[in-house]
């Protein structure tokens, strides 16, 4: 498998080992990873961090370092003056230890890079669209649920609760704060939509029988549909029955800020590429 512990639940689940296994007959070496970034500087970043809870997995945080060029996932870094689970940002000039691995957006080149520091090995995804139609029927559905009038605003905007029901079935709650942290939004829809090309390339390989609309919607044909709301602060997946208690993957925001970071955090280790597609 690609890591020991991915970066990020979700991504472990839905995607990148998943696929891995599937075509890893297929693919070849592409030799020493190439650094996107060249030279060491500091960039403004905006970074968010995560409360990630999974159904039988437990919770775990989850940091995204977002620049105009880059979006960086981490369960955790761990190098000296580094960012981690409390939220503490690599200070200027501090190195970047490749400990635990991570997952690397290039915006520019629409690559996604998962590094795994176990394995010493880096798999790779490019944007591919969507372009083939949902196995089944997917009918769509948004109500929009009235907010906690004495909530707190959040940079000076109110909160929005919505519900998508898929086939009339609950598939997420997301609330969100319209105009909040508009780039990255665009950067976590910009990587949902890489992961959902690749995603697409693996529905042959998948039963009818088993195809779940909500799952769907979320991975393949609407990747982006719960950040049209606005930034959000928290987003509920419903299980297959669309039970509102009934909660089998969560991610909350817990704080963000607006910092200079050291480009090393976006330079790839000079691993293996494994292509996927």
């Amino acid at each position: 498998m690609i890591n020991k512990r991915m970066s990020v639940q979700s991504i472990k689940q839905i995607c990148i080992s998943f696929l891995f296994c599937l075509l890893v007959p297929v693919v070849t070496y592409a030799g020493a990873a190439k650094v996107p970034v060249k030279q060491t500087e500091t960039l403004p970043a905006t970074i968010i961090q995560f409360s990630e809870t999974e159904q039988g997995s437990g919770t775990n945080p989850v940091i995204m370092t977002v620049t105009d060029k880059y979006l960086r996932i981490d369960d955790s870094i761990k190098s000296e003056g580094s960012l981690s689970a409390e939220g503490s940002q690599q200070a200027k000039g501090s190195s970047v230890k490749h400990e635990q691995g991570f997952v690397l957006y290039d915006r520019e080149k629409k690559i996604i890079y998962s590094v795994s520091a176990e394995e010493q090995q880096i798999v790779s995804i490019k944007l591919n669209e969507v372009t083939i139609p949902s196995p089944i029927e997917l009918k769509l559905r948004s109500a929009t649920l009235p907010t906690d009038k004495k909530a707190p605003l959040i940079a000076g905007k109110k909160t929005q609760h919505q519900q998508l029901y898929v086939n009339d079935k609950l598939c997420y709650n997301v609330i969100s704060v319209p105009g909040l942290l508009p780039d990255v939004a665009a950067a976590m829809g910009e990587f949902n939509q890489v992961l959902a090309g690749q995603q697409a390339d693996t529905l042959r390989f998948i039963p009818a029988d088993l195809h779940e609309a909500c799952d769907l919607v979320r991975h393949t044909f609407y990747p982006k549909k719960h950040l049209e709301y606005g930034f959000p602060l928290v987003f509920q997946v419903m299980d297959e029955m669309g039970q509102v208690e009934n909660v089998k993957y969560s991610r909350i925001l817990s704080d963000y800020k607006q910092q200079d970071v050291s480009s090393e955090l976006f330079v790839l280790p000079k691993y293996s590429i494994v292509p996927i597609n």
